[in-house]
């Protein structure tokens, strides 16, 4: 991996490093698929399901890249301006051109679950067979712009939960599409990420402002230096990265030199990747 690391997947046994120029590197081999960096990623039971976005071109594409098989290179990004090529992915199960922006993927055993700007939500299987779709959040009252648009889709066991950057959210049956409960967060803000552990959430707004959120009640509201990067849910307490910090949301603070990406698990300690590629202690001082 030569580019600075975006996201990290573990898939039977191995990981799979996402870097920020849409690189895929597994077992030491990196190779690009999309022509451009990778907007959305997520793990289904048949392989990585991702999405690529050029707005310049007004281009999109939604692909399946299975694992079990040697990732291999794409088109580049100079050949897509030159043709405005329609190939597909390279390597992928399947792929679609996508009509409209994907403003947020989430994903669990086989079942897909995407929400495409100015469309719908839809849910497809791994084999890319429609489930169910549903319309977007509407409202007849004067909204601050794009407030009704998707920020986030969490997956629990049975049923997902759709959260726009205004505050509202449903909770939607996952085999069928039913909208079972839907509800507001009635505070001001723009969510740009949700982080969840079963029922909990974690609510991150582009203002810096952080929510805990549970049993459709907000438990803790804490003000950021920045944005949250990642957060996972430790059995007490959030663990959050956020700009250059990583916090407990109901402790303290500590300053990292490094930007921190994700959060992960080794050997039972947290750890925190960032974008240097290199690994520390959540909570160590790295100054």
């Amino acid at each position: 991996m030569q580019s600075a690391p975006w996201k990290i997947f573990h898939h039977d046994g191995r990981e799979i490093v996402i870097d920020v120029d849409g690189g895929i590197t597994i077992d030491e081999h990196t190779a690009n698929p999309f022509p451009t960096d990778i907007t959305h990623a997520a793990l289904c039971d048949e392989g990585l399901v991702a999405t690529w976005v050029d707005h310049e071109l007004r281009l999109a594409r939604m692909a399946l890249i299975p694992l079990n098989e040697k990732i291999q290179n794409g088109i580049s990004k100079a050949e897509l301006r030159l043709s405005r090529n329609t190939a597909m992915v390279a390597g992928s199960t399947w792929c679609h051109i996508v009509d409209a922006e994907p403003l947020a993927l989430s994903a669990k055993d086989d079942k897909i679950i995407f929400a495409l700007w100015m469309r719908g939500l839809y849910c497809v299987n791994s084999g890319d067979y429609e489930n169910w779709r549903l319309p977007l959040f509407e409202s007849k009252e004067k909204t601050p712009p794009r407030s009704e648009e998707i920020a986030a889709i969490s997956i629990l066991e049975e049923h997902v939960v759709v959260w726009t950057r205004g505050g509202k959210y449903r909770k939607i049956s996952l085999s069928d599409g039913e909208i079972l409960t839907e509800g507001t967060l009635d505070i001001e803000c723009d969510l740009e990420e949700v982080f969840n552990h079963e029922e909990k959430f974690l609510l991150s707004s582009k203002d810096g402002w952080t929510w805990e959120f549970v049993n459709d009640q907000i438990t803790v509201a804490r003000k950021l230096r920045g944005t949250i990067q990642d957060a996972v849910f430790d059995g007490d307490d959030w663990r959050i990265i956020s700009w250059r910090d990583d916090l407990m949301l109901r402790g303290d603070s500590v300053r990292r030199i490094d930007l921190g990406v994700q959060l992960i698990q080794k050997d039972g300690a947290w750890m925190v990747l960032d974008n240097q590629g290199n690994f520390s202690r959540h909570m160590s001082n790295s100054e």
